[in-house]
């Protein structure tokens, strides 16, 4: 009977302290929104988890804007993430393809001149041959343990460099803020005047049925103890 009793306790601990230990990640939810002043907006919603020191398992959904609006995504992220630390500011990217090649420069920030020398604008080109590749880039900060939003004019962007996403050799595109806040259209610097427009970071809630189990395991642990100190 004692034999019984014992492994009962150590399988209780074992079981408490798995779920204690999957607790210590939390996955939030991430949904960012792009402004696309001639054409849908651009928004991607995933999740990812955070352990307290570092993301994983990030993946989403985005719409190529020229041709599905908002919420109808065609374009699911999932692949290559790839991911930064600078003091209390977490910096993610994921992408459509298991690399990170999205523009003829060969990397993935849209803010950059494809050309540098060219006398014209030349952020957002697509390589030659376009492996018709996608992505999106958040930051927060972890101050205070709470996932806050950094500066997303500085921070948020998005590439689509697929079919859809397409204007001849330019990918869609949208970062920073509006170039004339005080203009009755406001537009920004995007392939098509895209701007980053909202971030939102949430945690997603324990279902109460794990924190029940979790009172129940606690619970028999203190019956079984009680029993075997009695015995």
């Amino acid at each position: 009977m004692k034999q019984i009793q014992k492994k009962i306790f150590l399988f209780l601990i074992f079981t408490i302290a798995n779920i204690s230990v999957a607790q210590a990640s939390v996955t939030y939810n991430v949904e960012g929104i792009f402004t696309e002043p001639n054409a849908y907006n651009t928004v991607f919603t995933g999740t990812f988890d955070w352990d307290g020191s570092a993301l994983s398992n990030l993946q989403g959904v985005m719409n190529s804007s020229m041709v599905f609006k908002e919420h109808e995504p065609n374009l699911s992220l999932s692949n290559n993430l790839i991911t930064s630390l600078d003091g209390s500011i977490v910096t993610a990217s994921i992408f459509l393809n298991p690399n990170s090649v999205v523009f003829a420069d060969g990397g993935y920030d849209a803010t950059v001149h494809t050309f540098p020398s060219a006398p014209f604008d030349t952020r957002g080109f697509a390589p030659s041959p376009n492996p018709e590749n996608a992505y999106f880039t958040f930051s927060f900060d972890t101050v205070g343990g709470m996932l806050t939003p950094v500066d997303i004019t500085t921070s948020m962007e998005y590439g689509d460099c697929t079919a859809l996403g397409m204007m001849g050799s330019l990918c869609m595109t949208a970062f920073g803020d509006v170039i004339d806040p005080n203009a009755s259209r406001p537009i920004g610097e995007g392939t098509m005047a895209g701007y980053s427009s909202s971030l939102t970071i949430s945690a997603v809630p324990v279902p109460a049925a794990v924190w029940l189990f979790g009172s129940a395991l606690l619970g028999m642990l203190g019956v079984s103890r009680k029993r075997t100190l009695s015995v």
